[in-house]
């Protein structure tokens, strides 16, 4: 038996309790979630011991056993993913191996067919992780659809499975994410086929989508909103100084989500006044820092980013301290228009508005390409909405028709 922050812990987990609170103070929780914390971990060892397990046996499936068939007393401990930051320092010990089993509540055996095809689309694909990892999050999203709370058998998915499931998503989804998860079920299904797992490619049973051709100006922002974002951040608080750096670097650079999920300490020269974009498909640029971005970044540096041997910029307010993801960023703006008053919108129109503006400034299309790192012009001519008012001054007058 041991004590661990007035909590008694005994059963198969009592001899790893002892590095429990620390583990959990280092990540930026508070004692008393903490001490709610191992007093779940002193539950889950006493029924694991009861049950004839041991600590090697902290699987996702037993995780869910303990509490669909015990549960917990403690009001705030009482899902699957309460368990996440114990398993997390079980693992670092080498003593269990659930990981993202515990979080998405899969069967081990779908856990690692999508870590498989994970690294099979960074390895073999050339896709970089954060990619690969969306690839796997829409793909999670189908097999929900196709098999709901049952296991994933590779050998039942046919063709009539495949559009069946995609017209259920059809009725479920917005376009856009949509077309998101056909685009990686073609992938998975590719994979399936490429590493054995099915005997013919079912790629073709994936229906095609209805797309038309662009025929409204992209959505923007206007400056007033734009300058509304910003002093929304409540820089007194730590989270209001962080939001208001990501902002500003949204509007000011026309940063993608993952891009400033991806930002790192070393990415910044600020002799030089210029940032590192690591953007897609490993491209690498140097971006000038626009002084009130560098000016937000390092008041952020100095009073607000959490103590941590990490080099990622910008990371959560909350326990567990980590890197923000490019989910985190779609989050913090959308909570930023609330505050803000105005529509919800995500990142990639602050992206928009920026090339909008740029143009509308009298650079050439060429800069805006620069600018957005675009390769091909045709491709920021989609982001960049023409000013109406100067188009309406170029239109002819319509002759009439004579009778």
């Amino acid at each position: 038996m041991t004590k661990v922050c007035g909590v008694q812990v005994e059963g198969p987990l009592a001899p790893f309790a002892a590095g429990f609170e620390g583990a959990l103070l280092a990540q930026g929780y508070s004692r008393d979630r903490a001490r709610q914390l191992i007093g779940l971990a002193a539950e889950v060892s006493h029924w694991l011991g009861e049950s004839g397990l041991g600590a090697s046996d902290l699987t996702g499936e037993i995780i869910s056993e303990f509490f669909a068939e015990y549960g917990s007393s403690r009001s705030r401990c009482r899902t699957v993913r309460s368990m996440e930051p114990i398993i997390a320092q079980l693992r670092s010990l080498g003593v269990a191996t659930a990981d993202r089993t515990v979080a998405l509540g899969r069967s081990d055996t779908e856990e690692e067919l999508l870590d498989c095809y994970q690294r099979w689309c960074v390895g073999q694909r050339g896709l970089t992780s954060s990619t690969a990892d969306e690839y796997v999050k829409r793909v999670t999203a189908f097999l929900v659809l196709w098999r709901p709370g049952a296991n994933v058998v590779v050998a039942e998915l046919d063709g009539r499975a495949v559009l069946g499931t995609v017209r259920t998503a059809a009725e479920a989804m917005t376009s856009p994410s949509l077309r998101c998860m056909v685009t990686a079920l073609r992938s998975f299904l590719r994979f399936l086929h490429a590493t054995g797992r099915a005997r013919a490619s079912l790629v073709t049973a994936v229906p095609a989508l209805k797309t038309w051709p662009r025929t409204a100006l992209p959505s923007t922002v206007p400056a007033s909103d734009a300058r509304r974002l910003v002093a929304g951040c409540n820089t007194a608080t730590a989270r209001g100084r962080r939001d208001a750096a990501i902002v500003l670097i949204l509007l000011r650079l026309g940063l993608r989500a993952g891009e400033v999920a991806r930002l790192a300490l070393d990415d910044i020269d600020g002799r030089a006044g210029e940032m590192t974009i690591r953007g897609k498909g490993g491209r690498s640029d140097q971006l000038p820092m626009p002084v009130e971005v560098g000016e937000a970044i390092a008041v952020y540096l100095r009073s607000a980013r959490p103590s941590t041997s990490g080099r990622s910029i910008f990371l959560t307010v909350t326990a567990p301290i980590r890197p923000l993801s490019s989910d985190g960023v779609g989050s913090l703006v959308y909570r930023a228009c609330e505050r803000a008053g105005i529509e919800r919108v995500g990142p990639h129109v602050l992206r928009r508005t920026l090339a909008t503006e740029t143009l509308r400034a009298g650079a050439p299309m060429s800069e805006v390409a620069q600018l957005l790192r675009h390769a091909d012009q045709a491709t920021s001519s989609i982001y960049a909405a023409a000013d109406v008012a100067a188009v309406a001054a170029l239109a002819q007058s319509w002759p009439e028709v004579q009778r």
